[in-house]
């Protein structure tokens, strides 16, 4: 019996209209967005980025694409001929150095040595600005020590691209969990049906958990859906080597030691994660509300503060937990954040410490839940 109430529940989330055509119509605007992101990228030869595999980005790298490069409106460009093509793919990671760095950096008259003392001088820069107490100091000084430099080239163009589609991904499946999951305990008060669930039989604590797995179910499928929408156009367009390169290749201000897979697999986990904690707060609000309208506007609240709100870097505290919250770890800016929380005589990274608080949220969240809907419930 219980299993069929499951499937029930099922049908209801995933048979929805709507829920089936803003999963849809996520989907496939996720993949034009892969299009036209690959469509604006410079081209690059797969077999030159494997010949390069392996070269250090030092002075004798740059000496040897100078020719090539110039520097035009405060930017360093590199004029593709037939005898210098071989070098666009570094060109892209020198991009994405230079920009951390100093966007007005002239890469035309530096030799290697320099890029690196400026991102090093940025580093500290960022690190006095957030205040850092001795202790955060020494550990990211040990953790930038095991920092293999110069970098050493790979090709990872595909991951790297996945990689900065994280954040986009965090934000459409918390639309999907508000318009999905708003009415899963909302929906039978709007249909006068509440009170002939809430005495049946599975009414009183079954019904409630058979409906929260229901809805796990749906946006697990949703996330799987839409990172795939993501994962398949840059596959096809891009492959998906690198994952041994060096995460400041694609993060050039993270101080980590860990390579592009462990960054992909953070924000796969964190990503994951993330569409648990939307769900089961959405439904939080939606047996507490009775109201499906206030919970999507709510998240959409939420929303709006966490793509606009940044706390200034004297708010010590209220920026460290600002920090954990999902989008902030998958944006790119996730692995440069030099804010450590501290845990049993040591640190935690942000990215180690959220799902921790994450699992807590949902626990309470489950829990809170629970009690609520047992107090619609007719008699004891």
């Amino acid at each position: 019996m219980l299993k069929t109430l499951y499937k029930f529940e099922l049908n209801k989330v995933f048979c929805a209209k709507m829920n089936m055509l803003a999963l849809a119509g996520a989907a496939v605007l996720l993949v034009l967005l892969a299009n036209t992101s690959i469509s604006e990228a410079r081209p690059v030869s797969r077999n030159a980025a494997r010949e390069l595999a392996g070269r250090a980005i030092d002075g004798q790298l740059i000496e040897e694409m100078r020719p090539a490069l110039q520097y035009e409106n405060g930017t360093t460009v590199v004029r593709i001929t037939a005898e210098y093509e071989k070098y666009v793919p570094v060109v892209d990671v020198l991009d994405v150095m230079i920009t951390a760095a100093d966007k007005d950096f002239d890469l035309t008259k530096a030799q290697g040595k320099e890029l690196y003392d400026l991102r090093e001088e940025k580093l500290n820069q960022r690190i006095e600005k957030q205040g850092l107490t001795e202790a955060e100091k020494e550990f990211w000084r040990r953790q930038e020590a095991q920092v293999q430099k110069p970098f050493v080239y790979r090709y990872h163009r595909g991951l790297a691209n996945l990689l900065r589609s994280f954040q986009v991904l965090g934000v459409f499946i918390l639309l999907l969990s508000a318009v999905g999951l708003s009415g899963v305990y909302a929906k039978e008060t709007a249909d006068n049906m509440n009170q002939l669930l809430l005495c049946s039989r599975y009414g009183k604590k079954e019904l409630y958990m058979i409906k929260f797995a229901a809805g796990l179910t749906w946006i697990l499928t949703a996330a799987v859906t839409l990172f795939f929408s993501i994962l398949i156009p840059f596959a096809i367009a891009f492959g998906m080597e690198g994952t041994g390169g060096m995460m400041q290749l694609v993060n050039p201000l993270s101080m980590l030691p860990f390579s592009i897979g462990h960054m992909l697999l953070v924000c796969m986990g964190i990503y994951l994660l993330a569409a648990v904690l939307f769900a089961a707060v959405t439904m939080l609000l939606s047996v507490t509300t009775q109201n499906a309208l206030a919970v999507t506007c709510g998240l959409m609240g939420y929303l709006l503060i966490d793509l606009f709100v940044v706390f200034p870097d004297r708010f010590r505290l209220l920026q460290k937990i600002w920090t954990l919250r999902p989008n902030a770890i998958l944006m790119s800016s996730g692995f440069s954040n030099y804010r450590l929380i501290r845990s049993f005589g040591g640190f935690l990274l942000n990215y180690q410490a959220a799902p921790i608080i994450y699992a807590v949220i949902m626990a309470g969240a489950l829990f809170m839940g629970r009690r609520k809907y047992r107090r619609l419930q007719v008699g004891k």
